[in-house]
């Protein structure tokens, strides 16, 4: 598995080392300064914070991203009803979240004059691109790949100095690399059945040819990659932990709602930086 990834170089145009990001962490219920104070990036949850209290979370150093979702949304967000009124393409069962029409002008200006700039206001060091997946090539909404990208792009036009995760989506990396610091991708090692509610730990077969069609997308892009690994336990998570850190790759490990950060980040993720 190590020999995939042996070179993991990761200085950029942009001047992103993704080594100065580990430990990270990922979690979206709120958080106190004092869980985030030992991990050097965490993405948060914005709507659960104001400016004051991200500012208190970032006191640390820890670098604070802030969700954005682009692709679909949850019916609890301040700024459903806003889009609810624009339509929906149809619901992710699995969240019960409604997929957005980024055909439509109007739904892109929403998302970039006033759900944006009201999460950027509160003061974050970047933002998390997620819900990208919705408009995969293997759904109905595949058409809406280009209205994506140019999203993408009006983002990191207006926040030239951010910093920009995306996660998943490499169907479309090779069209966002230029606008975008990193990727994210979830359940490289682990799988999760959202109909049994079971947390799976892949083969190592599996685990290698996704390492193989990851390998493919960091070629055409260039850009280094977080990962997320899912587990329930201690002992999955012991199990995910040998299987990880073999790829000298950033790691996170939590439960599917990514509601747990440890104070203590050792036991669910690594560090790459040199000492």
């Amino acid at each position: 598995m190590a020999t995939i990834f042996s070179d993991c170089s990761s200085r950029e145009s942009t001047g992103f080392i993704i080594e100065d990001y580990t430990p990270f962490g990922v979690s979206y219920v709120k958080l106190s300064p004092e869980q985030v104070a030992e991990y050097e990036l965490v993405i948060v949850e914005p709507d659960f914070y104001t400016k004051e209290e991200m500012t208190s979370l970032r006191q640390s150093g820890t670098k604070i991203l802030a969700y954005v979702t682009l692709g679909e949304i949850d019916p609890n967000r301040w700024y459903f009803p806003i889009l609810e009124e624009t339509g929906f393409l149809g619901t992710n069962k699995n969240w019960n979240s409604k997929y957005l029409n980024l055909e439509d002008p109007q739904v892109r200006q929403i998302i970039l004059d006033r759900i944006i700039p009201e999460i950027v206001s509160k003061g974050p060091d970047g933002l998390f691109l997620d819900t990208i997946d919705a408009v995969s090539p293997v759904t109905e909404r595949g058409y809406l790949k280009p209205f994506m990208v140019e999203l993408i792009k009006e983002i990191r036009n207006k926040y030239p100095e951010m910093l920009i995760i995306q996660n998943a989506g490499l169907f479309l990396i090779e069209d966002t690399k230029d606008y975008v610091d990193a990727f994210l991708t979830e359940a490289l090692a682990s799988s999760y059945s959202f109909s049994s509610r079971e947390y799976l730990i892949r083969s190592d077969e599996d685990l290698n040819d996704r390492l193989e069609y990851l390998n493919h997308f960091v070629e055409l892009s260039g850009k280094p990659f977080f990962i997320i690994d899912f587990a329930e336990t201690e002992s999955h998570r012991e199990q995910l932990r040998t299987k990880l850190d073999t790829l000298n790759r950033p790691y996170f490990i939590s439960n599917i709602g990514l509601s747990e950060l440890p104070e203590d980040p050792e036991s669910v993720t690594n560090s790459l930086k040199q000492e």
